[in-house]
């Protein structure tokens, strides 16, 4: 087996708002995650050939394979506000974690700080940053806070911004991102000296340039085992995949057991058995809130939110920090099981 990979280390991505915040390191090295039978090359891919089983990388070299788990994550998109490029930043890489980061630590005390985005990266991200107490902080959003869950969890999201002195304004498009400066649609400009994009998440264009059936996102088009539509030797996981029927919501619950599904998929394959379908075993949505404060969302196992079924404050913290930490040991953890299959 061999693992690929642009860095020598694993990102938390669901911790990078707390890098951004100074509140965790955020990366690992990767080679201590990995089987030892494994081999790491560090270096990215142009293009995957999919013709001749073979992909194309940055350094020049050419990797063969006999089967691609295609798992390239996500990215904020920088053309989805006019001026995020410019005049923002985001935290939905590694790269783009630092610069905020760094843009953070040079603020001073009166500063404002917009995150943008009304979801669950949108508010872990205002959630922590106002934990803090160094700056001022505005979430805008064009639709409802929190759209994904139900009336009782966002009116408890909404009393913990108030408590925490976070400005929530819903149902308000951004129009344009300028220095020091966001403006809405309806006409609005706001002050910020710091603007934090935290929607807008879309594949890389690695599948797209490579010629495999993507969807209008970019997102590589599998079926319902993960098996790649364009090609049988290619397997889809993650952000970076797109059930042809049923999409998954992008997230790391979602992620995990499909990784691990795209494996089952491949050693059944190799087996010459058929590959199983993904079964859907959604729990809920588990939104830090900072490091003292939490909320749970409970599912149905297709992802739809239990009407009373919330928890928050120090215990869901709690347990929204042991979540995190497991899924750095992926599988299945005792009576844990990340499986989809």
């Amino acid at each position: 087996m061999t693992v690929v990979n642009p860095r020598a280390d694993f990102v938390e991505r669901i911790r990078l708002h707390q890098f951004m915040a100074e509140n965790h390191p955020a990366v690992k090295p990767l080679r201590e995650l990995l089987p030892p039978s494994a081999k790491l090359i560090v270096d990215a891919a142009v293009t995957v050939d999919s013709r001749n089983q073979q992909l194309h990388m940055t350094s020049g070299d050419v990797i063969a394979y006999d089967y691609l788990v295609y798992a390239v994550g996500s990215r904020t998109r920088s053309d989805a506000i006019p001026g995020v490029a410019e005049h923002a930043v985001t935290v939905g890489s590694w790269d783009a974690a630092c610069v905020a980061h760094q843009r953070l630590q040079a603020l001073s005390p009166t500063a404002i700080v917009t995150v943008i985005g009304g979801g669950l990266t949108g508010i872990e991200t205002a959630a922590e940053l106002a934990e803090l107490g160094t700056v001022a902080v505005r979430l805008v959003t064009s639709g409802e806070l929190g759209t994904t869950l139900s009336a009782r969890a966002r009116a408890q999201l909404r009393s913990h911004f108030s408590a925490a002195g976070v400005h929530v304004i819903e149902h308000s498009s951004v129009a344009e991102i300028r220095e020091g400066k966001v403006a809405l649609a309806d006409g609005t400009v706001l002050s910020s000296d710091l603007t934090v994009v935290a929607a807008a998440f879309a594949p890389p264009e690695l599948a797209q340039d490579s010629g495999l059936d993507v969807d209008a996102a970019g997102a590589l088009r599998v079926d319902d085992a993960l098996v790649s539509v364009t090609s049988p030797r290619i397997i889809g996981a993650g952000d970076a995949a797109v059930l042809s029927e049923r999409p998954l919501r992008m997230s790391c619950q979602a992620a995990t057991p499909s990784g691990v599904h795209a494996a089952d998929t491949i050693l059944r394959l190799l087996a010459g058995r058929p590959p199983r379908p993904v079964r859907r075993k959604f729990v809920g949505h588990g939104i830090s809130l900072g490091r003292h404060n939490a909320l749970f969302q409970f599912t149905t196992l297709g992802d739809q939110p239990l009407r009373h079924a919330v928890m928050a404050g120090r215990l869901a913290a709690f347990g929204k920090e042991q979540i995190c930490r497991i899924t750095l040991r992926f599988g299945r953890i005792g009576p844990i099981s990340f499986s989809w299959s």
